[in-house]
């Protein structure tokens, strides 16, 4: 049997290839698909046979009579992890959307998070597609994800930045994987042979209590029963300002600092205001936790959404987010996704965002603060950090401590994530006067 048309009512929406799933969701004769050949170049290398639509499938279609924009990803091709093609076609869904104006856009999400094998390519067009996701959100359209497999890494905090998110029982959703926790942290913890314990922290339950994400049953027509079902919307700043409420925000005196030739005043949180700029301080040498990104999030809310200077600077340098279980009990994701979703809606009331590398770009913590700017300058000596590269060597096979330095898609020198259009202006010093000039350019 064509396995594009295998799934019936009653069939779990887990099975199937993602095809299948969107057909299988969709009124009969009702799915236009929209993909064209995007095999990856870059995985041959690897001995990996690419895939025509690099693990992502999309589609014009209907449910119950309403127009969706739709995705599905594939969990079977190396895990669904989005690589540079499958990141691209992500953006083009939702730029698309805020072109065509359907009733919503769906993605029905199974990933491993950005693909290590492609690294600078395959953050920034994850990167990318987060923003044009949150940009749609401030359009006013209707954005929903359902998790039909794990979500991890970059993927689960772009499913936690859409409007609706939910997810299958039995699926797992975090932002550090359990293997990436045990060997930064040891099996004191978190064991990740302890499925028990894996699934008490990263299960649907955890995250329904977390407030993250809604539950759905595991048949087709339980997806299509919660995507038709009336809810509640409320328009994107109202959204916003909701979601800053619900999270726990503990009171922090992390301000971070900025070097004098800024002669900034502090605001509140990580915010620090100039004469021509609100400035974010980097967080050097702190991981990006929950709490102080949750306290930058309010100062932004209270202090620069409406009132001037209409410019703001992410300076970026950390040692990336926190791995810990402390940050996946939390649920880090939701806290990134929503710091993006503010930096949406700053952007939708004329505040132009401009990001300056001026030490270490990594992970999470760069993808969802300096990567969702408007545009992005950085000093020569900068890096970026897809992953450390003891994690791309066990992911990919290869002796990557042998390309950090060269390598266009796994190496950290920044000069590879330019040559790839992620960074707008080389800036010869951190100075407050190199990035000023650079921000006021953008504007």
């Amino acid at each position: 049997m064509d396995r594009l048309s295998a799934l019936q009512p009653g069939d779990a929406l887990r099975s199937g290839t993602p095809a299948a799933r969107l057909r299988a969701i969709a009124d009969p004769d009702s799915v236009e698909w929209l993909d064209t050949s995007r095999p990856s170049a870059h995985l041959a290398r690897f001995g990996i046979a690419a895939q025509p639509d690099d693990g992502v499938v999309t589609a014009r279609l209907r449910i119950r009579r309403r127009t969706w924009l739709a995705a599905a990803q594939d969990e079977a091709f190396l895990r669904g992890s989005v690589g540079a093609g499958h990141g691209d076609a992500l953006r083009a869904l939702f730029e698309r959307a805020r072109a065509e104006r359907p009733d919503g856009v769906l993605v029905l999400a199974a990933s491993a998070g950005v693909r290590l094998h492609e690294g600078n390519a395959a953050e920034l067009s994850l990167g990318r597609a987060m923003r044009a996701l949150v940009a749609s959100r401030a359009d006013e359209l209707a954005t929903a994800v359902i998790a039909t497999g794990d979500v991890f890494g970059g993927a689960s905090v772009l499913a936690c930045a859409s409007e609706r998110f939910a997810a299958i029982a039995g699926v797992r959703v975090g932002l550090s994987g359990p293997k990436v926790i045990e060997v930064a942290r040891g099996k004191a913890e978190l064991d990740a042979d302890d499925d028990d314990a894996i699934h008490a922290l990263y299960g649907v339950a955890a995250r329904v209590r977390a407030g993250a994400i809604e539950t759905v049953g595991p048949r087709v027509e339980d997806a299509i029963a919660w995507l038709a079902a009336p809810h509640r919307r409320a328009p994107f700043e109202q959204a916003v300002r909701e979601r800053q409420r619900a999270l726990v925000c503990a009171a922090s005196s992390d301000a971070g600092t900025l070097a004098d030739d800024w002669r900034a005043q502090h605001v509140a949180g990580r915010l620090w205001r100039t004469d021509v700029a609100w400035v974010v301080a980097p967080w050097r040498e702190r991981a990006v936790d929950a709490a102080s990104l949750c306290a930058l999030d309010a100062a932004l809310l209270a202090h620069a959404l409406d009132a001037p200077p209409r410019l703001l600077i992410l300076l970026e340098d950390s040692p990336g987010h926190d791995v810990s279980r402390d940050a996946e009990s939390r649920f880090l994701s939701q806290y990134l996704a929503h710091h993006a979703c503010v930096l949406g809606l700053l952007r939708s009331h004329g505040v132009t965002i401009v990001g300056a590398l001026i030490g270490t770009g990594h992970s999470a913590a760069f993808f969802a603060n300096a990567l969702q700017a408007d545009a992005l300058c950085a000093v020569r000596d900068a890096r970026v950090v897809a992953m450390a590269p003891e994690a791309i060597a066990r992911v990919t096979g290869v002796a990557a401590t042998q390309l950090i330095e060269d390598d266009p898609l796994l190496g950290h020198p920044v000069r590879h994530f330019s040559a790839l259009g992620g960074v707008q202006r080389t800036l010869g010093d951190a100075s407050a006067r190199a990035v000023i000039a650079f921000a006021q350019s953008v504007r």
